[in-house]
Protein backbone atom coordinates (compact mmCIF):
# COMPACT_ATOMS: atom_id res chain seq x y z
CA UNK A 1 0.00 0.00 0.00
CA UNK A 2 1.23 3.48 -0.88
CA UNK A 3 1.04 6.21 1.75
CA UNK A 4 -0.38 9.38 0.19
CA UNK A 5 -0.53 12.86 1.65
CA UNK A 6 -2.33 15.72 -0.04
CA UNK A 7 -3.92 19.04 0.83
CA UNK A 8 -7.58 18.63 1.67
CA UNK A 9 -10.32 20.11 3.82
CA UNK A 10 -11.96 18.43 6.80
CA UNK A 11 -15.09 19.61 8.56
CA UNK A 12 -15.21 19.98 12.35
CA UNK A 13 -18.15 21.55 14.16
CA UNK A 14 -19.55 22.81 10.86
CA UNK A 15 -16.31 24.55 9.86
CA UNK A 16 -13.77 23.61 7.20
CA UNK A 17 -10.07 23.37 8.01
CA UNK A 18 -7.16 22.91 5.59
CA UNK A 19 -5.03 19.87 6.44
CA UNK A 20 -2.40 17.63 4.94
CA UNK A 21 -4.63 14.58 4.65
CA UNK A 22 -2.97 11.16 4.95
CA UNK A 23 -4.34 7.89 3.58
CA UNK A 24 -3.22 4.59 2.10
CA UNK A 25 -3.83 3.87 -1.57
CA UNK A 26 -4.06 0.41 -3.08
CA UNK A 27 -2.53 0.95 -6.51
CA UNK A 28 -4.18 -2.18 -7.91
CA UNK A 29 -7.77 -1.50 -6.87
CA UNK A 30 -7.63 2.27 -6.32
CA UNK A 31 -9.12 1.78 -2.84
CA UNK A 32 -8.33 4.49 -0.29
CA UNK A 33 -8.37 3.84 3.45
CA UNK A 34 -6.84 4.96 6.73
CA UNK A 35 -5.89 3.31 10.01
CA UNK A 36 -6.05 4.51 13.60
CA UNK A 37 -2.66 6.24 13.40
CA UNK A 38 -3.53 8.22 10.28
CA UNK A 39 -6.98 9.10 11.59
CA UNK A 40 -5.35 10.49 14.72
CA UNK A 41 -2.83 12.51 12.70
CA UNK A 42 -5.49 13.92 10.37
CA UNK A 43 -7.77 14.85 13.25
CA UNK A 44 -4.93 16.40 15.25
CA UNK A 45 -4.39 18.95 12.50
CA UNK A 46 -8.05 19.97 12.63
CA UNK A 47 -8.13 20.16 16.42
CA UNK A 48 -4.93 22.22 16.49
CA UNK A 49 -6.43 24.85 14.22
CA UNK A 50 -9.78 24.88 15.99
CA UNK A 51 -8.17 25.37 19.42
CA UNK A 52 -5.95 28.15 18.08
CA UNK A 53 -8.83 29.91 16.35
CA UNK A 54 -11.07 29.97 19.42
CA UNK A 55 -8.48 30.23 22.19
CA UNK A 56 -9.23 26.76 23.59
CA UNK A 57 -6.42 25.36 25.77
CA UNK A 58 -4.65 22.14 24.81
CA UNK A 59 -4.81 19.07 27.11
CA UNK A 60 -1.39 19.66 28.66
CA UNK A 61 -2.32 23.27 29.42
CA UNK A 62 -5.58 22.16 31.02
CA UNK A 63 -3.68 19.66 33.16
CA UNK A 64 -1.11 22.26 34.20
CA UNK A 65 -3.79 24.74 35.28
CA UNK A 66 -5.31 22.15 37.59
CA UNK A 67 -2.01 20.90 38.97
CA UNK A 68 -0.89 24.36 40.06
CA UNK A 69 -3.71 24.26 42.63
CA UNK A 70 -3.09 20.66 43.64
CA UNK A 71 -6.63 19.38 43.13
CA UNK A 72 -8.27 16.50 41.30
CA UNK A 73 -9.93 16.74 37.90
CA UNK A 74 -13.34 15.92 39.39
CA UNK A 75 -12.94 18.69 41.98
CA UNK A 76 -12.00 21.19 39.28
CA UNK A 77 -15.14 20.14 37.40
CA UNK A 78 -17.21 21.01 40.46
CA UNK A 79 -15.54 24.39 40.94
CA UNK A 80 -16.12 25.35 37.32
CA UNK A 81 -19.65 23.99 37.31
CA UNK A 82 -19.01 21.58 34.46
CA UNK A 83 -20.37 18.38 35.92
CA UNK A 84 -18.51 15.43 37.40
CA UNK A 85 -15.39 14.37 35.48
CA UNK A 86 -15.90 16.75 32.54
CA UNK A 87 -12.56 18.37 33.24
CA UNK A 88 -10.90 14.94 33.22
CA UNK A 89 -12.25 14.29 29.74
CA UNK A 90 -10.80 17.59 28.54
CA UNK A 91 -7.39 16.65 29.98
CA UNK A 92 -7.57 13.39 28.03
CA UNK A 93 -8.10 15.18 24.75
CA UNK A 94 -11.84 15.75 24.36
CA UNK A 95 -12.51 19.14 22.79
CA UNK A 96 -14.17 21.63 25.16
CA UNK A 97 -16.84 24.00 24.01
CA UNK A 98 -15.54 27.48 23.32
CA UNK A 99 -17.18 28.77 26.51
CA UNK A 100 -15.71 26.00 28.68
CA UNK A 101 -12.30 26.41 27.09
CA UNK A 102 -12.18 30.09 27.89
CA UNK A 103 -13.46 29.45 31.43
CA UNK A 104 -10.65 26.97 32.02
CA UNK A 105 -8.08 29.45 30.74
CA UNK A 106 -9.44 32.15 33.02
CA UNK A 107 -8.65 30.20 36.21
CA UNK A 108 -5.00 30.07 35.26
CA UNK A 109 -5.05 33.42 37.07
CA UNK A 110 -5.21 32.71 40.85
CA UNK A 111 -7.44 35.75 41.39
CA UNK A 112 -10.05 34.33 39.03
CA UNK A 113 -9.67 30.88 40.60
CA UNK A 114 -10.52 32.37 44.01
CA UNK A 115 -13.64 33.96 42.54
CA UNK A 116 -14.73 30.60 41.12
CA UNK A 117 -14.10 28.85 44.44
CA UNK A 118 -16.10 31.48 46.31
CA UNK A 119 -18.94 31.07 43.81
CA UNK A 120 -18.96 27.31 44.50
CA UNK A 121 -19.15 27.39 48.31
CA UNK A 122 -22.46 25.50 48.33
CA UNK A 123 -20.72 22.53 46.66
CA UNK A 124 -17.54 22.57 48.77
CA UNK A 125 -16.77 21.92 52.40
CA UNK A 126 -15.53 24.87 54.41
CA UNK A 127 -12.14 23.22 54.86
CA UNK A 128 -11.84 22.78 51.09
CA UNK A 129 -12.61 26.44 50.46
CA UNK A 130 -9.96 27.50 52.97
CA UNK A 131 -7.36 25.14 51.51
CA UNK A 132 -7.99 26.15 47.90
CA UNK A 133 -8.04 29.88 48.54
CA UNK A 134 -4.88 29.58 50.66
CA UNK A 135 -3.10 27.85 47.77
CA UNK A 136 -4.24 30.52 45.31
CA UNK A 137 -3.17 33.34 47.66
CA UNK A 138 0.23 31.67 47.97
CA UNK A 139 0.61 31.71 44.18
CA UNK A 140 -0.39 35.39 44.11
CA UNK A 141 2.14 36.20 46.82
CA UNK A 142 4.90 34.34 44.98
CA UNK A 143 4.06 36.21 41.79
CA UNK A 144 4.07 39.60 43.48
CA UNK A 145 7.17 39.01 45.62
CA UNK A 146 9.18 38.06 42.57
CA UNK A 147 8.54 41.50 41.10
CA UNK A 148 8.53 43.53 44.29
CA UNK A 149 11.66 42.21 45.94
CA UNK A 150 13.73 41.55 42.86
CA UNK A 151 14.34 37.84 43.01
CA UNK A 152 17.27 36.74 40.85
CA UNK A 153 16.04 37.32 37.33
CA UNK A 154 16.01 34.44 34.89
CA UNK A 155 16.35 34.88 31.17
CA UNK A 156 12.89 35.34 29.71
CA UNK A 157 11.85 33.32 26.68
CA UNK A 158 8.79 33.72 24.47
CA UNK A 159 5.80 31.85 25.82
CA UNK A 160 3.35 32.12 22.94
CA UNK A 161 0.06 30.29 23.06
CA UNK A 162 0.05 27.08 20.99
CA UNK A 163 0.12 27.88 17.28
CA UNK A 164 1.52 26.66 13.95
CA UNK A 165 4.96 28.11 14.74
CA UNK A 166 5.54 26.15 17.96
CA UNK A 167 3.88 22.95 16.83
CA UNK A 168 0.75 23.69 18.84
CA UNK A 169 2.54 23.27 22.17
CA UNK A 170 3.54 25.97 24.61
CA UNK A 171 7.33 26.10 25.21
CA UNK A 172 8.21 23.39 27.75
CA UNK A 173 11.71 23.91 29.18
CA UNK A 174 11.87 20.68 31.20
CA UNK A 175 11.08 18.76 28.01
CA UNK A 176 13.85 20.61 26.14
CA UNK A 177 16.31 19.71 28.90
CA UNK A 178 15.22 16.07 28.88
CA UNK A 179 15.55 15.80 25.10
CA UNK A 180 19.09 17.17 25.33
CA UNK A 181 19.84 14.66 28.11
CA UNK A 182 18.73 11.86 25.80
CA UNK A 183 20.77 13.19 22.90
CA UNK A 184 23.85 13.59 25.09
CA UNK A 185 23.82 9.84 25.66
CA UNK A 186 22.64 8.67 22.25
CA UNK A 187 23.73 11.11 19.53
CA UNK A 188 27.44 11.74 20.06
CA UNK A 189 28.99 15.05 21.00
CA UNK A 190 26.57 17.94 20.92
CA UNK A 191 28.28 20.81 19.14
CA UNK A 192 26.03 23.86 19.16
CA UNK A 193 25.24 23.76 15.45
CA UNK A 194 24.54 20.03 15.56
CA UNK A 195 22.34 20.37 18.63
CA UNK A 196 20.27 23.09 16.98
CA UNK A 197 19.60 20.86 14.00
CA UNK A 198 18.75 17.82 16.11
CA UNK A 199 16.18 19.82 18.06
CA UNK A 200 14.64 21.01 14.79
CA UNK A 201 14.41 17.50 13.33
CA UNK A 202 12.94 16.07 16.55
CA UNK A 203 10.18 18.65 16.81
CA UNK A 204 9.32 18.63 13.12
CA UNK A 205 9.44 14.84 12.82
CA UNK A 206 7.12 14.63 15.83
CA UNK A 207 4.67 16.95 14.10
CA UNK A 208 4.95 14.91 10.92
CA UNK A 209 4.18 11.69 12.80
CA UNK A 210 1.76 12.69 15.56
CA UNK A 211 0.54 16.22 14.82
CA UNK A 212 2.25 18.11 17.66
CA UNK A 213 5.79 19.16 18.50
CA UNK A 214 7.56 17.65 21.50
CA UNK A 215 9.16 20.76 23.03
CA UNK A 216 7.12 23.71 21.78
CA UNK A 217 10.13 25.48 20.29
CA UNK A 218 9.85 27.96 17.46
CA UNK A 219 12.43 27.64 14.66
CA UNK A 220 13.93 30.23 12.38
CA UNK A 221 15.82 29.78 9.11
CA UNK A 222 19.34 31.24 9.23
CA UNK A 223 22.39 30.63 6.98
CA UNK A 224 23.49 27.52 8.93
CA UNK A 225 20.02 25.99 8.71
CA UNK A 226 16.92 25.89 10.92
CA UNK A 227 17.56 26.74 14.58
CA UNK A 228 15.46 27.46 17.68
CA UNK A 229 14.49 31.11 17.28
CA UNK A 230 16.06 32.11 20.62
CA UNK A 231 18.72 29.43 20.85
CA UNK A 232 21.37 31.55 22.59
CA UNK A 233 18.91 32.67 25.27
CA UNK A 234 17.46 29.15 25.45
CA UNK A 235 20.80 27.52 26.22
CA UNK A 236 21.69 30.21 28.79
CA UNK A 237 18.34 29.70 30.52
CA UNK A 238 18.89 25.94 30.66
CA UNK A 239 22.30 26.60 32.20
CA UNK A 240 20.74 28.95 34.76
CA UNK A 241 18.36 26.15 35.71
CA UNK A 242 21.31 23.80 36.24
CA UNK A 243 20.21 21.46 33.46
CA UNK A 244 22.93 22.18 30.89
CA UNK A 245 26.61 23.09 30.73
CA UNK A 246 29.03 23.81 27.92
CA UNK A 247 32.73 23.88 27.14
CA UNK A 248 34.80 25.58 24.48
CA UNK A 249 37.06 23.56 22.23
CA UNK A 250 39.60 24.66 19.68
CA UNK A 251 39.73 22.96 16.30
CA UNK A 252 43.52 23.06 16.03
CA UNK A 253 43.52 26.54 14.56
CA UNK A 254 42.07 29.74 15.94
CA UNK A 255 38.43 28.72 15.70
CA UNK A 256 36.53 27.73 18.84
CA UNK A 257 33.45 25.53 19.12
CA UNK A 258 30.93 25.13 21.92
CA UNK A 259 29.99 21.62 23.05
CA UNK A 260 26.99 21.06 25.32
CA UNK A 261 26.46 18.47 28.04
CA UNK A 262 23.31 17.61 29.97
CA UNK A 263 23.61 17.95 33.74
CA UNK A 264 20.51 15.87 34.42
CA UNK A 265 19.60 12.28 33.71
CA UNK A 266 16.97 11.41 31.13
CA UNK A 267 13.57 10.55 32.63
CA UNK A 268 11.22 9.05 30.11
CA UNK A 269 7.97 9.61 32.03
CA UNK A 270 7.63 13.09 30.55
CA UNK A 271 7.11 11.62 27.07
CA UNK A 272 4.74 9.24 25.34
CA UNK A 273 6.03 6.13 23.64
CA UNK A 274 5.49 7.77 20.25
CA UNK A 275 7.55 10.79 21.30
CA UNK A 276 10.44 8.67 22.57
CA UNK A 277 10.41 6.77 19.28
CA UNK A 278 10.78 10.07 17.40
CA UNK A 279 13.64 11.25 19.63
CA UNK A 280 15.42 7.93 19.26
CA UNK A 281 14.96 7.92 15.48
CA UNK A 282 16.66 11.29 15.11
CA UNK A 283 19.43 10.43 17.58
CA UNK A 284 20.23 7.19 15.74
CA UNK A 285 20.04 8.80 12.30
CA UNK A 286 22.50 11.57 13.09
CA UNK A 287 24.79 9.88 15.62
CA UNK A 288 27.56 9.16 13.14
CA UNK A 289 27.05 12.18 10.89
CA UNK A 290 29.38 15.16 10.96
CA UNK A 291 27.93 18.55 11.77
CA UNK A 292 28.61 19.68 8.20
CA UNK A 293 26.59 16.74 6.84
CA UNK A 294 23.62 17.62 9.05
CA UNK A 295 23.81 21.27 7.96
CA UNK A 296 23.89 20.19 4.31
CA UNK A 297 20.82 18.01 4.81
CA UNK A 298 18.95 20.85 6.53
CA UNK A 299 19.69 23.04 3.51
CA UNK A 300 17.69 20.65 1.33
CA UNK A 301 14.58 21.13 3.47
CA UNK A 302 11.90 23.30 1.92
CA UNK A 303 11.37 24.71 5.40
CA UNK A 304 14.80 26.31 5.15
CA UNK A 305 14.81 27.12 1.43
CA UNK A 306 11.60 29.16 1.58
CA UNK A 307 12.42 31.05 4.78
CA UNK A 308 16.19 31.60 4.89
CA UNK A 309 16.28 34.84 2.93
CA UNK A 310 14.02 36.61 5.45
CA UNK A 311 15.20 34.58 8.44
CA UNK A 312 11.53 33.87 9.00
CA UNK A 313 9.88 31.59 11.52
CA UNK A 314 9.00 28.18 10.09
CA UNK A 315 5.43 26.87 10.19
CA UNK A 316 5.13 23.26 11.35
CA UNK A 317 1.82 22.79 9.56
CA UNK A 318 3.21 24.06 6.28
CA UNK A 319 6.57 22.29 6.26
CA UNK A 320 6.74 19.32 8.64
CA UNK A 321 5.00 16.89 6.29
CA UNK A 322 7.64 17.51 3.64
CA UNK A 323 10.54 16.68 5.97
CA UNK A 324 13.31 14.66 4.28
CA UNK A 325 13.59 12.09 7.10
Amino acid sequence: MKLVQEQDQLIFRKEEFQVMYHYYLCEDSGEQFTDERLDKLNLAQVHNQYREKYGIPFPEEIRHIREQYGISASKMSEILGMGVNTYRLYENGEMPTVANGRLILSVRDPDEFIRQVEASVRYLQESEVEKLTAKAFKLIKERESGVRYGEPAKIELRQDAPNAYNGYRRLDLPRVAQVIAYLDNKAGELYKTKLNKLLFYIDFLAYKCIGNSIMGLQYRAIPYGPVPSEYERLFLRLQDEGWLSNEERQNGGEQFYEVYHADIAFEGQLFTGEEIKVIDTVAALFKKKKTSEIVDLSHTEQAWIDNEQNRALISYQEYAFGLKI
